[in-house]
């Protein structure tokens, strides 16, 4: 049952045109290999807008029905994963290399009382809700904030970025760096967690 489940969900996750929730002008692509993934009630608007001649390869993922995705213009994502219950924003002229991750939320509470629950909603979700395993999640004690990264950034490959921070102008990410504090406008960092590598002004 669980296998029937799970196939019926990857073939809807992936078959869904879910573009009337985007704004993309005809100067901009995205790659055949996108997705939208919807794991809530979703409203009215657009949940990703994305300016003038871009090329994105990435899948949006938004959790609840108030996450979005704004990205500037002249933007090249080579594959990134946006999962959202907040708000991510990109500027202008930024690039984004491969298997980049993020992520405006915990997803969990870090204390265990407040979190003990959760895995067994999960799974009744997942086999009541068409592999949806987040319909009834409790996000109460589940902290979230806005990511922003900056104009003309570079974020290397592999690299997660994660809820709260923001990326000055010009700077550059490391791959595989784990950024959960803000960087400054115009250095270098990278590690886990990612640190001041070298200023460029």
């Amino acid at each position: 049952m669980i296998k029937a489940i799970i196939k019926k969900y990857l073939f809807k996750s992936t078959q869904i045109d879910h573009l009337s929730y985007a704004v993309i002008p005809k100067s901009s692509s995205l790659t055949n290999n996108y997705n939208f993934d919807f794991r809530c009630k979703k409203e009215s608007r657009p949940y990703v807008v994305i300016g003038e001649k871009c090329l994105i390869n990435a899948s949006f993922i938004f959790e609840t029905e108030k996450g979005e995705v704004k990205i500037g213009n002249n933007v090249h994502i080579g594959s990134a994963t946006f999962i959202s219950r907040n708000s991510i924003t990109v500027g202008n002229d930024v690039t984004m290399a491969w298997d980049i991750i993020i992520y405006d939320h915990n997803s969990h509470s870090i204390y265990w009382e407040e979190r003990q629950h959760d895995n067994h909603q999960c799974y009744e979700d997942f086999i009541n809700h068409n592999g949806n395993n987040v319909v009834n999640k409790n996000w109460t004690n589940v902290k979230s904030s806005p990511i922003c990264i900056k104009d003309k950034v570079w974020i290397g490959f592999g690299v997660t970025i994660l809820k709260g921070v923001t990326i000055g102008e010009g700077a550059v990410v490391g791959a595989k760096s784990v950024v959960v504090c803000d960087v400054e406008p115009w250095t270098v960092v990278g590690g886990n967690p990612a640190r001041l590598l070298k200023r460029l002004r």
